[in-house]
């Protein structure tokens, strides 16, 4: 079994030049995972030469700035390609009431189904494939956050 990780990005909410906000693929046999969602994600995964096209599971680790913004930005190109196959988002609550807003805003209905799964922050199994256990784990931070 192949695997590997790729950081798109590992700055914190203040631009550095050179550096991106978080973000990590992680990459098993022919399948992308996508460990939160910094902005300009979309560009990082052309910048790294991945298909952004294959993530079918995103694991957002808390609503700071710096671990979502870039959401939205993977989001609606993947409407504009004509994504069909449902999107699924691991995260804390709040965060599909977020990203419904900006749709509304942009009057965007999307062609594909994006389902949103709030983490419990209960140190539960997430998310299981054949190739991958994703457990959230609670961590100490200014607000409810989860480590994967």
């Amino acid at each position: 079994m192949t695997f590997e990780v790729t950081v798109l990005g590992s700055n914190s909410a203040i631009p550095a030049h050179g550096r991106f906000p978080t973000s990590q693929v992680l990459t098993i046999q022919d399948k992308i995972y996508l460990l939160d969602c910094g902005e300009a994600t979309q560009i990082r995964f052309s910048d790294c030469d991945i298909k952004y096209g294959k993530i079918n599971n995103i694991f957002i680790s808390h609503l700071h700035g710096d671990h979502y913004f870039g959401l939205i930005g993977l989001i609606n190109p993947f409407h504009l390609l004509k994504r069909h196959k449902p999107l699924h988002v691991y995260s804390p609550p709040g965060l599909e009431d977020i990203i419904n807003i900006q749709l509304e805003y942009a009057n965007t209905k999307l062609n594909y189904d994006l389902v949103c799964h709030p983490i419990t922050f209960e140190d539960d199994v997430i998310f299981e494939d054949e190739s991958i256990t994703v457990e959230a784990i609670s961590l100490d931070h200014r607000i409810p956050c989860s480590g994967f």
